[in-house]
């Protein structure tokens, strides 16, 4: 009798929204450190190191500069503690070649993710 009372709709709706919630609730919880990583290549797939990235952060109207990273050895980005959810990601170099700008949308704020490479290319003509 308990378990057709466990079973039933008005009873196992609720349970598995609330198991739903704790779950979520549970990444978050894992994954709200404020990293976004990445990498830079060239053309040809190559790692581009001291390239500059620059996070550009929405707010009403436009985007603005927040942070900046260069890239290691291995082409490597890192921004710590970004407390946003929405910006835009992109790369210079000093010979003057650039990334387009990525859009970066997150679920949640801080959330910690790893962006696919940024691939900069020589200034269009």
């Amino acid at each position: 009798m308990r378990w057709r009372a466990l079973t039933h709709r008005f009873v196992a709706v609720p349970l598995a929204l609330l198991a739903i919630v704790v779950a979520w609730n549970v990444y978050i919880a894992f994954n709200d450190h404020g990293i976004i990583e990445g990498e830079v290549r060239d053309k040809a797939g190559a790692p581009v190191a001291g390239a500059t990235v620059i996070f550009f952060e929405r707010n009403f109207i436009y985007y603005e500069e927040k942070q900046r990273a260069t890239t290691d050895a291995h082409g490597v980005y890192r921004f710590t503690d970004m407390k946003t959810h929405i910006g835009q990601l992109e790369a210079r170099t000093a010979d003057g070649r650039k990334s387009d700008r990525r859009q970066l949308r997150l679920w949640f704020r801080s959330q910690d993710t790893e962006v696919a490479p940024l691939v900069v290319e020589a200034p269009r003509a």
